[in-house]
């Protein structure tokens, strides 16, 4: 299973490398360091074109051969360097016309011509070829191929390579077959190794930088998501427990709409003295006087003389404001026959139950 994942991982550095060294070769473009081979030695010629050129000489030492002076040849270091060669020391050939077609396969083809074009050996050739049209109407192009020796410049190239340039070319300047300067690349396996490793290093150790604050980021977060959960939950039951306190104690209205809500309470419940009467007055007969009323705990009680008595209770039970009325006493006749008197009782029913 981790090798299934080292995989990608591997390839995703990879990638990170590529772009990071790519992008450092777009942010650091500047101007060649020129290196100019003289009889008496070599003549730096400054970038920006101005001052006294620095004059560097190859000398032997225990570790190989070195400019000097030191301090000079440092101030090479991590440049582009530029080593102006006499352009009688490149050898120049042109190829035979070849089909538009072939221009994917050029690299192919012109190492294959080099065994035959050069008397060197080929681990031993370095080269660069230029591309031309063959005509204003031929779609064939012209290869030209410039090629020198390795060997020829072997300790000059081992002791710039020495100081850790960021590139270094051989230059030939204003050749005649090509029609202007050639440039041929050294590239120092060593060194770009030793480059692209330290970059790598530099990326691994940004990635596990960057997964190390990622893994305390997502840890204080978490910590703090639990945190927050548990106030909220102890929240939650503080006003649970609160809650309960309050409904236990009941309502939590001031004393004064207590008081007023208790008084129409009982207002409602009770009946009201006026409602009775008129309401006896609606529903007892012409024929029908009183000579006593009173109205206590809910009840009316009525004395008169009246010449139908037995219909009384009907009549008073069919008001809505009247309810389970009844006689509390005989019912007597008077003595002239002109009625008789009664005494009846009746629930007074209060507004809130009609």
């Amino acid at each position: 299973m981790f090798e299934s994942v080292k995989q990608p991982i591997v390839w995703f550095v990879d990638g990170l490398v590529e772009a990071a060294a790519a992008l450092g070769e777009r942010s650091r473009r500047q101007t060649a360091v020129g290196v100019v081979a003289a009889d008496d030695g070599f003549a730096v010629e400054p970038a920006d074109g101005g001052g006294p050129a620095v004059k560097l000489a190859l000398e032997d030492s225990d570790g190989g051969a070195r400019l000097v002076p030191v301090e000079a040849a440092a101030s090479l270091r991590d440049r582009d360097i530029d080593l102006v060669l006499p352009a009688d020391e490149l050898l120049v050939r042109t190829l035979d016309p070849l089909p538009a077609e072939s221009r994917s396969y050029l690299d192919g083809i012109v190492r294959h011509q080099l065994e035959r074009l050069v008397p060197w050996r080929s681990d031993d050739v370095i080269y660069d070829y230029h591309i031309a049209p063959a005509g204003p109407r031929d779609d064939r192009v012209v290869v030209t191929i410039s090629a020198t020796a390795r060997s020829l410049h072997a300790r000059l190239i081992g002791a710039l390579n020495a100081i850790s340039p960021r590139k270094l070319r051989l230059v030939y300047r204003d050749v005649a077959p090509v029609g202007g300067d050639v440039a041929i690349r050294i590239d120092d396996a060593s060194a770009e190794t030793a480059r692209l490793g330290r970059l790598r290093n530099g990326v691994i150790a940004g990635l596990a930088a960057l997964v190390l604050v990622s893994g305390v980021a997502i840890g204080y977060l978490a910590y703090t998501w639990q945190q927050a959960a548990a106030a909220i939950e102890s929240a939650d039951g503080s006003i649970f427990d609160l809650r309960k306190k309050l409904a236990a104690r009941g309502s939590q209205e001031p004393a004064a709409v207590r008081d007023q809500a208790a008084i129409m309470a009982h207002k409602m419940r009770t009946p009201v003295a006026v409602t009775a009467i008129d309401a006896l007055a609606t529903v007892l007969p012409d024929d029908t006087y009183l000579s006593e009323l009173r109205i206590a705990d809910g009840h009316v009680r009525i004395t008169g003389v009246s010449r139908n008595v037995a219909g009384l209770v009907p009549l008073i039970e069919a008001n809505r404001a009247f309810a389970e009325a009844s006689f509390f006493a005989p019912t007597t006749r008077l003595p002239d026959n002109n009625g008789d008197r009664f005494y009846l009782d009746a629930r007074v029913v209060p507004e809130a139950g009609r």
